[in-house]
């Protein structure tokens, strides 16, 4: 229920968009139909047991009459086309057709009564009255004529004959005369009583308008907007992926986030500079001396020495990561080697300028020996802040630490392959034996295999994940990835947030200015 309210209140925009937008058209919709009225006369129908009447037996048939059943046979009758033509003639109305009518008129019968109501509804309340009022007359004159139809002609059948056997003459033929005249005084007496089966007892007076109903309207569209919303939430909820927060990375990805950290300045991106060297007492690089802090707590049991930073998908700063990670670490005093095996798209090899390097490759195709191929960079404070020189230090000049980076070097036609073979197992080996800390950037885990190649390589991973356009989908495959891979994860690194100075679990931090806290070292 807590995920239905939150994607709720995600899409309370759309929801109150549908309730506001709804009622508001089946308003506007209700105001601008033409005014209906509409008039009731009501008719008293009942039945007769003739038979019982004439001969004193009673028919035990009329005992099992369907109410229901016959109510229904008397509106199907009522509502013959013949029926509404007369009625329109009775009323002198010559501009509407009999199905109109039957269209504009409902006959009920009341459940609890012998009682037919005949409503018209009509855009003029005295047409309405007037129709009403022709309907229910010309039905009474309908039903006493269809009742009475078979007496009449019985009642002329016999006349005729009586007649005939009068002119003849004689007493038999007159005995014959006088019974049928006895038959003819009882159809006649059941032909009044037949008359009497269906009478208007309540006329219509006055109409009401039905149409429009702006309250009901509304409420419709209220009720509707609010179903329309709801649906359309869960709908737009569907078919969007997009990660909501920082911390919904971590539950899908299902490792720890380890830090979070800005997006790099358009300066430094402009002439390839990382954080930890061109300005590392700024507060962009406070995500990086977090991320070192945290990684130390996680690596607690692991002992990872060698470990492999990757993404999911490109572009999500996984080198800049790694290369500032590295920086970080050295300033901290550990001797750390940073290595490029991304062999699609090397790129640590321009931030420290090392482009002219024979490289990983070099080392593995035997053309150089490990220690020239490595870039030394010596981290040394200079004049305003902290920078990088490359070379070690002299004994002039206070060393922080030291920071080898072995770049990708020129690129082998089969990089999927070359990641895999024993030379560069060795050069791997033979660096985490001599480095306290290797980290190596590598390609993205799901467009290519050369991460998880280089998996059996490495004693962990750490993932980078850019938060801004994270899609649920890359999420989803990157934990399957991760789950099957023995290699232990430490957690997530994510990229391109808006820290604004807050880290961790949104604890602010106040910076101060270099030149106060050079101030406050040197007191």
């Amino acid at each position: 229920m807590r995920d239905y309210l939150r994607v709720l209140w995600r899409r309370k925009f759309i929801v109150l968009a549908c309730v506001i937008i709804a009622p508001a058209a089946a308003v506007a919709l209700a105001l601008r139909q033409p005014a209906l009225y509409q008039s009731s006369a009501q008719v008293a129908v009942r039945t007769q047991d003739l038979s019982s009447v004439l001969s004193g037996i009673p028919d035990p048939s009329f005992a099992y009459i369907d109410p229901i059943r016959f109510n229904q046979t008397q509106i199907a009758l009522a509502r013959g086309r013949d029926v509404a033509a007369q009625v329109l003639e009775r009323a002198r109305v010559t501009n509407q057709a009999p199905e109109e009518l039957i269209g504009a008129t409902t006959i009920t019968a009341a459940p609890d009564a012998d009682v037919l109501t005949f409503s018209v509804t009509e855009q003029s309340p005295w047409l309405a009255q007037h129709l009403a009022n022709a309907y229910a007359a010309e039905y009474t004159d309908f039903r006493s004529h269809y009742d009475t139809a078979a007496i009449a002609q019985a009642l002329r059948d016999l006349n005729a004959r009586i007649t005939q056997l009068t002119y003849a003459g004689g007493p038999k033929s007159l005995a014959s005369a006088t019974e049928l005249q006895k038959k003819v005084d009882q159809l006649q007496t059941a032909q009044s009583l037949e008359t009497s089966n269906a009478r208007v007892f309540q006329p219509a007076a006055g109409a009401v308008q039905v149409e429009p109903k702006p309250v009901r309207y509304g409420a419709l569209g209220l009720g509707l907007g609010l179903v329309l919303g709801i649906g359309l939430a869960f709908l737009f909820e569907a078919f969007d992926t997009r990660v909501r927060s920082p911390d919904e990375i971590g539950e899908r990805v299902g490792r720890p986030i380890l830090t979070r950290v800005g997006g790099v300045p358009r300066r430094l991106q402009r002439s390839d500079q990382l954080v930890m060297l061109a300005d590392p007492n700024g507060p962009q690089a406070e995500g990086y001396r977090l991320l070192r802090t945290n990684l130390e707590f996680v690596n607690l049991n692991i002992q990872a020495r060698s470990i492999l930073v990757t993404s999911a998908l490109e572009q999500e700063g996984k080198s800049t990561t790694a290369a500032n990670l590295a920086v970080a670490l050295a300033r901290a005093g550990r001797r750390v080697a940073l290595v490029d095996l991304d062999l699609r798209r090397p790129y640590l090899d321009k931030f420290f300028g090392l482009q002219d390097r024979a490289g990983l490759t070099g080392v593995a195709l035997r053309h150089v020996q490990l220690d020239q191929a490595l870039g030394h960079i010596a981290l040394r404070p200079k004049e305003g802040g902290m920078g990088a020189g490359v070379g070690h230090g002299n004994g002039r000049v206070r060393v922080e630490g030291v920071l080898e980076v072995l770049p990708a070097g020129p690129l082998p036609p089969d990089p999927g392959e070359f990641v895999g073979t024993s030379s560069v197992a060795e050069i791997l080996h033979e660096l985490s034996e001599r480095f306290e800390t290797v980290i190596i950037d590598a390609p993205p885990l799901l467009h290519v295999g050369d991460a998880l190649t280089l998996a059996s390589r490495v004693d962990a991973f750490m993932v980078v994940v850019r938060y801004r356009g994270a899609r649920v989908g890359p999420l989803r495959e990157l934990r399957r990835v991760l789950d099957t891979c023995p290699t232990p994860t430490l957690g997530v690194v994510l990229t391109g947030t808006d820290t604004k100075g807050e880290y961790g679990y949104g604890g602010g931090y106040h910076y101060q200015s270099s030149e106060l806290r050079e101030h406050e070292r040197v007191r």
